[in-house]
């Protein structure tokens, strides 16, 4: 099953996303499942519940993107693929539950064996786990990871 925006409002509805308000994101795209097709993001990224990277397919996260995941340590990304993450100093990405770490933390992003990542001027907040797992081919310039409050 490949993984793609939820743009609909019953599917908003069915996957238990909070109504608009102030803490919603107009222009976000939601993901949860499995991704199986490489894809990019930048803008504001809502993941709605766990998500795993299949194996051969890249996850590019664009300079100043935010990824803002649903609250519960079971919500990890999980690599099994690709996930390059690539900020710059005046433009970082950013991974954070949704509603800020007021709202409690999400799982943390966990690489599997034979997974790549690079993490370029990141910020990982409130997140349970941070990055974990298989590392060895995953490079780390500019990386930050803060524990929630």
């Amino acid at each position: 099953m490949k993984a793609r925006p939820l743009c609909l409002l019953a599917a908003a509805f069915l996957c238990g996303l909070p109504p608009r308000g102030v803490d919603a994101h107009s222009n976000a795209r939601f993901y949860r499942g499995d991704v199986t097709v490489s894809t990019s993001w930048e803008g504001v990224i809502r993941l709605t519940g766990g998500l795993v990277i299949r194996e051969g397919v890249t996850v590019t996260v664009e300079p100043g993107t935010e990824v803002l995941v649903q609250p519960g340590t079971e919500n990890d990304i999980e690599v099994r693929g690709r996930l390059f993450v690539r900020g710059i100093p005046e433009k970082p990405v950013l991974f954070d539950t949704a509603g800020g770490c007021e709202a409690g933390p999400w799982g943390g992003i966990r690489f599997r064996p034979g997974s790549a990542g690079v993490f370029e001027h990141a910020r990982i907040r409130c997140a349970a786990g941070g990055v974990r797992g298989e590392l060895a081919g995953v490079t780390r310039v500019g990386l930050s990871i803060e524990a929630g409050r």
